[in-house]
Parts: C-alpha cells; sequence; structure tokens
C-alpha cells in the first residue's frame, strides 16, 4: 500500500472509532452527545463521496433537521456512517 492509501484507511479508522464511541456511550448511558454527533455526521457528508452520496439518497424521502431529530435517527446516521466507511476500509485492505 503507498503512504495516501495508508493515510486514508487510517483517517476512515479514526472516523470508525469516534462514531463507535458516540453510539456505544448512548446505548450504554442513554446520553448522546448532539453536538459531537451532528458535527461529526457534517463533517463526513462534505468529506467523503459516498457517504455524501448516502445521504443524498435518504434526505430525497425524509428531511427531518437535525434539532428535531430523535437521538436515535442521530446515532442511525452515525451507524450508517461506520457502515459505508467500514465497506471502503475492506476494499483499501
Amino acid at each position: 500500500m503507498n503512504s495516501k492509501t495508508n493515510y486514508d484507511r487510517a483517517s476512515m479508522l479514526k472516523d470508525i472509532s469516534e462514531r463507535k464511541q458516540l453510539i456505544d456511550e448512548y446505548r450504554s448511558t442513554g446520553y448522546l452527545n448532539r453536538e459531537n454527533s451532528i458535527r461529526k455526521i457534517q463533517e463526513l457528508r462534505l468529506t467523503d463521496s459516498d457517504v455524501s452520496a448516502a445521504t443524498s439518497i435518504r434526505l430525497a424521502t425524509s428531511r427531518t433537521p437535525f434539532a428535531q431529530a430523535t437521538d436515535e435517527a442521530i446515532a442511525a446516521e452515525l451507524q450508517m456512517q461506520i457502515d459505508i466507511l467500514s465497506a471502503k476500509v475492506g476494499k483499501l485492505l
């Protein structure tokens, strides 16, 4: 693997880990750090073309503003991003 591939893989693994931590905290305590979760979601929507495409498809059928979204819906969005990133990391191996 070249250095860019290694960097991309490390970056995706970091993004996956951060999202898993947010979801795990929510599942174990019932508390979701909404501000941090929303920021993570928005950042990845802007920087990852696969996440952006998947989000566009979902937003075509449902447009709930983050302020009105349930904690469960935000956690589901984080999980969707984890799933997309995990698939991409798998392709890099």
